[in-house]
């Protein structure tokens, strides 16, 4: 199915009804392909995120809500569901606090944030401290921040690199309690990336939340298990 623009001029979408129930979000660095094998059985639309797949980078550096904020204007308001995966679960939560849905599907989603994180933002803020004082030079800092960042900063430049700055600093841990919508967790029981830990304490904050482990897999199940995400859809 073709991609679509849609309303704001930037933004790419496949969209296969003219009132799409479910929208698709993905995960960083990924596009709406990655649910090319699951959106095509339900009435749907799935997004490429600004700053991937065909859509236009955003121009100034956006955090997970300022995404909400933005999607919620270019989804039909015949959307009652939302499934994000990973990063997409992040924008996801943000946006059922603007507007009102059936039921949220959070797949794989860094919905907590946990301790080491802290160390690598500590020690760059003091680099970065010291490079203001001009002790420690551009070139030092951003050598410490690629032999020290994670790949997907590694490979995000400029506004996005930025993006995922603010992404990763977005703890959901005190909105998680407050949310009034019906949410299926989906876990990969091997999940290296976002641990089943943070899904099990996700399901044990959130008032109305089912948890479920699919066997033997990991952060990227879209296109490896999707029987078994289409599966809990139907059931919703």
């Amino acid at each position: 199915m073709a991609l679509q623009l849609l309303k704001d001029g930037k933004t790419f979408a496949e969209i296969n009804s003219d009132e799409p129930k479910i929208c698709f979000l993905h995960g960083w660095g990924r596009s709406s392909n990655d649910f090319s094998k699951i959106s095509n059985k339900f009435e749907s639309i799935a997004i490429d995120l600004p700053g991937f797949g065909k859509s236009e980078e955003p121009q100034n550096s956006m955090n997970p809500k300022e995404y909400a904020e933005h999607l919620i204007n270019l989804i039909p308001d015949t959307v009652q569901v939302l499934v994000g995966h990973s990063f997409g679960g992040k924008i996801a939560v943000h946006m059922s606090f603007i507007r009102e849905y059936k039921n949220l599907v959070l797949i794989g989603a860094p919905l907590i944030r946990k301790n080491p994180q802290r160390n690598l933002s500590f020690r760059l803020s003091i680099y970065k401290f010291l490079n203001s004082l001009n002790l420690f030079s551009d070139k030092s800092v951003e050598k410490y921040k690629n032999k020290y960042g994670s790949e997907d900063y590694k490979n995000a430049e400029g506004v996005m690199r930025d993006t995922l700055v603010k992404t990763v600093n977005d703890d959901l841990s005190q909105l998680l309690p407050k949310i009034n919508t019906k949410v299926n967790l989906i876990w990969g029981e091997n999940d290296t990336v976002i641990p089943l830990s943070i899904g099990e304490e996700a399901n044990t904050k959130i008032k109305e939340s089912k948890l479920t482990i699919i066997k033997n897999e990991g952060h990227n199940m879209l296109k490896s298990k999707p029987d078994e995400i289409i599966r809990e859809l139907k059931e919703l």
